[in-house]
């Protein structure tokens, strides 16, 4: 469904519905220009509260590498 987006709309764009784990940003980068993981940011500082920080950069760096592959 999303390649047929892509076919008529010649814009960027990203997919953000339930992203939260290595393996959906795998797949969802396969289809799309990026990914939006905001939820899982979210619950990682609902976990953490002010001491967050350091989860949620490692959380965003792990996201990083799967989709760069680096």
């Amino acid at each position: 469904m999303f390649d047929l987006y892509c076919h008529f709309v010649n814009i960027p764009c990203a997919i953000g519905f339930g992203i939260s784990n290595t393996k959906q940003a795998r797949q969802i980068c396969e289809v799309s220009d990026g990914i939006i993981f905001g939820s899982a940011i979210v619950k990682i500082i609902e976990q953490y509260g002010k001491n967050c920080v350091p989860y949620v950069i490692a959380y965003v760096k792990k996201m990083i590498q799967t989709i760069t592959g680096q």
